[in-house]
């Protein structure tokens, strides 16, 4: 009797892991329109273990069928993320760009920190969100300000405000319109690609509460508006993106030749947010860095005090 019922206990727990796999491998494909669907889609990745432990759990009640379909679906999942992990030949001998990402959180970032790390990295291009008028107070009073770099500041209250700091001098500075929080466009010269336009995104975040996902998710189609109406040539937009690689709406951007640098790298799963949690460990990847006319060869992010994101740095090379 005992056995019986540790194998109906193991068969319903199998089956439990097993469609979170199916179910995470639908979400990856799936265009989430709330938080009922984006909350979960950031969990795509995890699934992997779910599915994989389906398979110990049917192995372990010689349940053969189901060991087998569990294997399937852990492929499947595997499939989604393998763009991730796989790198793209990249030019040789072009000179590197450095573009770097930093959400503030509210302001609340060490904003000195902040400046040392600009200081080791020398980045090409800066996208800063949740800049506050205090937090940009300080930014310009921190060595940031005399690091030699072209500012387009557009700071505001709470998550609103940003900046793009470029070494180049910019032109043809714009605000994005119709979107909830303050994105940025300019055109700059970049090595390698000169009139490269360069666009500090914050796409709005599905925060909880009726209403904020399908925000988030009609932000991002208007992001992708904008992008589709750039004119041809290099583009970068780098920062705080709100979605993770296996939400569709996401990679609906990468379209017409632009590509996510992650995927470019081969930088595999590189969570930057939350870092103010149980365990200060982030657990879902929604900074990012997208580019035309470029390739990534690196990406990899560092800590930063007093904020919830970790900062994002990628190496770029024009193609």
């Amino acid at each position: 009797m005992t056995g019986k019922v540790l194998r109906l206990g193991g068969l319903l727990v199998g089956l439990a892991l097993l469609a979170c796999g199916v179910g995470a491998v639908v979400l990856h494909y799936y265009p989430a329109e709330g938080n009922l669907t984006i909350y979960p889609t950031s969990a795509v990745p995890l699934a992997v273990l779910a599915a994989g432990a389906a398979v110990l759990v049917f192995a372990s009640i010689r349940r053969w069928v189901l060991v087998a379909v569990s294997a399937v679906v852990v492929g499947a999942v595997l499939v989604t993320q393998l763009p991730l992990w796989r790198a793209a030949p990249a030019p040789t001998g072009g000179p590197a760009i450095t573009v770097l990402s930093s959400n503030l959180m509210m302001g609340a970032a060490d904003v000195a920190e902040l400046a040392r790390i600009v200081s080791d990295v020398r980045p090409d291009v800066v996208s800063l969100q949740e800049v506050t008028p205090d937090a940009y107070t300080r930014i310009v009073a921190s060595p940031i300000a005399t690091a030699g770099l072209n500012e387009f500041a557009w700071p505001g209250p709470g998550a609103t405000g940003t900046v793009l700091l470029t070494r180049a001098p910019q032109r043809g500075r714009a605000k994005l319109p119709g979107m909830v929080l303050h994105n940025l466009v300019a055109v700059t010269d970049l090595p390698g690609a000169p009139g490269t336009r360069v666009l500090a995104v914050h796409s709005g975040a599905p925060v909880p509460g009726a209403g904020y996902g399908e925000l988030a998710i009609k932000d991002l189609k208007a992001l992708r508006g904008h992008i589709e109406k750039l004119p041809p040539g290099p583009m970068i937009a780098i920062g705080d993106f709100n979605a993770t690689w296996d939400h569709k709406h996401y990679r609906d951007l990468l379209a017409g030749g632009i590509e996510d640098a992650t995927d470019q790298a081969g930088g595999g799963w590189l969570p930057t947010y939350p870092t103010d949690k149980i365990g200060h460990r982030p657990v879902v990847a929604i900074d990012h860095v997208i580019s035309r006319g470029f390739v990534a060869t690196k990406v990899r992010t560092v800590e930063l005090a007093g904020t919830d994101h970790r900062v994002l740095i990628v190496t770029l090379v024009a193609r």
